[in-house]
């Protein structure tokens, strides 16, 4: 699009900006920057088409029925699931936390501006809710956990030099926004016991299967891996175990070293760790009570955010659970907390994500798989948990049972 064209829609665009609501005031608080990126067009293109298809006539009624909708959702008990989303212009963010104040915020978009800058438009302040996936200002810096953008989900940070402008700074891309609807929230996988007893439980990219058994050994529990029928035992011991895309397993032992097979011999890596995670990029994180850490090849890069459980989704980038069983997810550089609490993660090369929560059963406690919104619970109960390239997880209960799914 043309500069000429472009100031023809940013002129056009003041339709947008009702008189009658006033910007707040904006009390700083702290914040951390994500991982920096460079500010590519990508929320232009997209909104580009949004902008050409209004027409000044109704540019006013469009915001007014979004400003409306968006405090309908800051007092509605579906708020805590909203994201912020990006339509006809307007930034919508239903939950912004600035100090000890929460406001409901729109920002409109600055048609043809470069770097992409968007201005204060409307604000709400709303009670403080623990439960919202809250965005944060503080320090001229407005970050965003997850925008909603033609159904494509991003994190991203605004700056906010002077005035009511914020400007677009950082960004990242998260996995494709799926509705709870197109979830097929009533799939329940169907269980199947497999031969065998277990400790805790392991599943590549590739497939590959690896458990720590019951029997004891020098480091912890004898080391198996499934060949289709049965487990084939290898030698050494541990407790925790996670594989590699290439089927290559990595342990802990009981003294908290980290080894991994390489060419049927264990190979020690520096570091004392309580649990280890592998997305199917490769990546390797492990989390311990100093911090979580990431292998860089020849050693390990520390991030902040402690905890008991960790795994790794397919971008590389963790979840954990801490010592109070709160659930996290990395995003852009800073720690989200995700609703709800658990026990043990595993997330699938696919992407699905599925946790064994608190409330207890027969055989451990309850399976859930994350909607992107919230967490859904299924049928059957666990202890362990670890999740196949199909998206479908591999569990151990409390007694030692081994169980796949289907």
């Amino acid at each position: 699009m043309g500069s000429s064209r472009y100031s023809e829609w940013t002129s056009d665009i003041s339709w947008l900006w009702p008189q009658r609501y006033s910007s707040p005031v904006q009390p700083p608080s702290p914040t951390i920057s994500p991982q920096s990126a460079s500010a590519e067009p990508w929320i232009a293109r997209s909104i580009e088409g949004m902008i050409l298809s209004l027409t000044p006539n109704n540019r006013l009624q469009n915001f007014h029925l979004l400003f409306i909708s968006v405090v309908i959702l800051a007092f509605s008990p579906g708020a805590k699931s909203q994201s912020a989303f990006l339509e006809d212009g307007i930034l919508s963010l239903p939950y912004v936390l600035a100090g000890e104040f929460a406001y409901s915020v729109e920002l409109v978009l600055i048609a043809g501006s470069e770097p992409i800058r968007f201005e204060l438009l409307a604000t709400l302040e709303i009670p403080l809710d623990d439960g919202f996936l809250a965005a944060t200002y503080g320090d001229n810096l407005l970050f965003v956990p997850d925008i909603v953008v033609n159904g494509v989900s991003y994190w991203a940070e605004f700056s906010n030099g002077t005035g009511d402008s914020f400007t677009l700074s950082n960004f990242g891309l998260h996995e494709e926004v799926v509705s709870s609807e197109d979830q097929e929230l009533n799939f329940q996988p169907i269980w199947q016991r497999v031969v065998g007893d277990a400790t805790d439980i392991g599943v590549g990219a590739d497939g590959s299967v690896w458990v720590i058994g019951t029997d004891e050994r020098s480091g912890g529990y004898g080391i198996y891996h499934w060949i289709g029928t049965d487990w084939e035992r290898v030698h050494g011991g541990g407790v925790r175990i996670d594989v590699d895309p290439h089927g290559i397993p990595w342990v802990l032992n009981n003294k908290h070293q980290i080894h991994r097979l390489v060419d049927g011999i264990w190979e020690q890596l520096h570091g004392d760790t309580r649990d280890i995670g592998i997305g199917a990029d490769g990546s390797v994180w492990v989390t311990a009570g100093g911090g979580t850490y990431k292998w860089n090849g020849l050693g390990w890069d520390r991030f902040g955010g402690s905890g008991v459980r960790i795994d790794v989704d397919p971008n590389g980038l963790p979840w954990i659970i801490d010592h109070t069983d709160d659930i996290y997810q990395l995003v852009g550089g800073r720690w989200i907390e995700r609703p709800g609490s658990a026990r043990d993660i595993g997330i699938g090369a696919d992407g699905s994500v599925w946790i064994i929560g608190q409330r207890s059963d027969s055989g451990g406690h309850g399976i859930y798989r994350w909607t992107n919104e919230s967490w859904y619970r299924v049928d059957g109960s666990s202890r362990q948990i670890s999740v196949g390239p199909d998206g479908l997880p591999w569990t151990v209960s409390s007694r030692g049972p081994i169980f796949r799914s289907y």
